[in-house]
């Protein structure tokens, strides 16, 4: 006789057969979270000026703090707008990388906050410094590169809190040489325009002995130029448009950064980074 067995606690099986077990439950599948993006220049430039508005704000706020007669009304404005910027900051810095700045951090994002960073001094200005053709070659032939040339250089007038940043202008024209910098730097009140001229690009003269090719001016072209400051990001992305175009021509790192700049960049990406995480 033959018996039939029905076992619950496994799939059915008719006597003989081997019992069919019903294997492991399958693993859940693992979750992967979107890989951030790097915090690239122009994303510095964004995150600084959020931060640079909610640390203006602040500073209003102190001041109304102060007063005898309070504005609240301006004062409740001014908090709901900090908080606001807050949000939008955050929500939009929530898919970037903001890594260690010692270790991590790219080079570039350095670069742009000691741009940014320095851009908060009062007396920063904007430079733009062209160079005569012995200036040029001397730097580009230099044993510790062009950036260590030209730093210690404006050093013997007194420029010595600056960040720039090289460029290789890519020019059929042989009247003047290509390299040339963009900037950020404080120039104390006793170096003149024509001090830094003289230095950097003085006026040609073929007839000297020997000749000076110097830098010729045409028309708006200015050899030296010192600007106020009015967008911060936008010069960051200006000054850095041939950055790797150069790196290459170069073969060496045409970014430069005082101490002070550094420090001043530093500063103010771990306190915007604080404010967002905070």
């Amino acid at each position: 006789m033959t018996y039939q067995h029905t076992d619950l606690s496994t799939s059915n099986f008719v006597e003989g057969d081997a019992i069919k077990a019903s294997g492991p439950f399958p693993k859940k599948a693992a979750i992967t979270l979107p890989a951030k993006k790097r915090c690239t220049p122009a994303i510095a430039g964004v995150l600084a000026g959020f931060y640079t508005s909610h640390v203006k704000n602040l500073a209003v706020l102190e001041e109304l703090d102060l007063q005898e007669t309070k504005d609240q009304a301006r004062i409740d404005t001014l908090t709901a707008n900090n908080d606001q910027l807050k949000a939008i900051a955050q929500d939009y810095a929530s898919d970037v990388l903001l890594q260690d700045w010692k270790r991590r951090l790219p080079a570039e994002t350095k670069r742009a906050f000691s741009f940014l960073g320095f851009a908060l001094r009062r007396d920063a200005q904007v430079i733009n410094f062209r160079l005569g053709h012995e200036v040029a070659e001397a730097a580009l032939s230099a044993k510790k590169g062009p950036t260590d040339y030209l730093s210690a250089l404006l050093r013997t007038v007194g420029i010595v809190d600056l960040v720039f940043v090289l460029e290789l202008a890519s020019s059929d024209s042989e009247e003047n040489h290509p390299l040339h910098l963009h900037g950020i730097a404080r120039i104390p009140a006793t170096v003149s325009t024509q001090a830094i001229r003289e230095l950097l690009a003085p006026e040609p003269d073929l007839n000297s002995s020997p000749p000076i090719r110097g830098y010729r001016q045409r028309w708006s072209n200015k050899a030296i130029a010192l600007t106020e400051l009015q967008t911060p990001g936008t010069w960051v992305s200006y000054s850095g448009k041939e950055f790797d175009f150069t790196a290459h021509s170069l073969q060496s790192n045409p970014g430069y950064a005082s101490r002070s700049a550094t420090k001043a960049g530093r500063d103010l990406y771990e306190a915007m980074k604080g404010w967002l995480r905070s």
